[in-house]
């Protein structure tokens, strides 16, 4: 798979990383190249938040407001992982098939399989 052209170090490092241990649809390979998006904004993100916060304690008593690059930094990690939870659920031939969830699990799967048990039950 190629690399998309316009991404940074760390993004070009996970998606490398990334694609050479998963196997993945395309749907979740454009989910991974925005995972890699975000992790290379979030290193311009910290870069920012280095640099001001050198100024926030220079001592003269101007203080740089960070709160507004401290809130979309959190936003973006928050991002990332939902992200990446959903890329690592989309791996395909990726090994056997996970067990089935104990009796009230949450999963979408789960619930379509316990409503055919209750139907053939009833029918039978």
């Amino acid at each position: 798979m190629d690399e998309p052209a316009d991404l940074g170090e760390r993004g070009r490092r996970m998606w490398r990383d990334s694609v050479g241990v998963w196997s993945l649809t395309p749907a979740h390979l454009v989910l991974l190249e925005e995972a890699c998006r975000i992790a290379d904004r979030l290193d311009l993100l910290h870069s920012m938040l280095r640099l001001t916060s050198a100024d926030v304690n220079d001592g003269s008593g101007q203080f740089a407001d960070i709160a507004g690059l401290l809130a979309e930094s959190r936003q973006q990690s928050s991002a990332l992982k939902l992200i990446l939870a959903e890329v690592r659920q989309g791996q395909v031939g990726s090994g056997p098939a996970p067990e089935r969830p104990a009796e009230g699990g949450a999963g979408v799967a789960d619930l379509s399989q316990r409503i055919a048990d209750r139907r053939r039950q009833a029918e039978g």
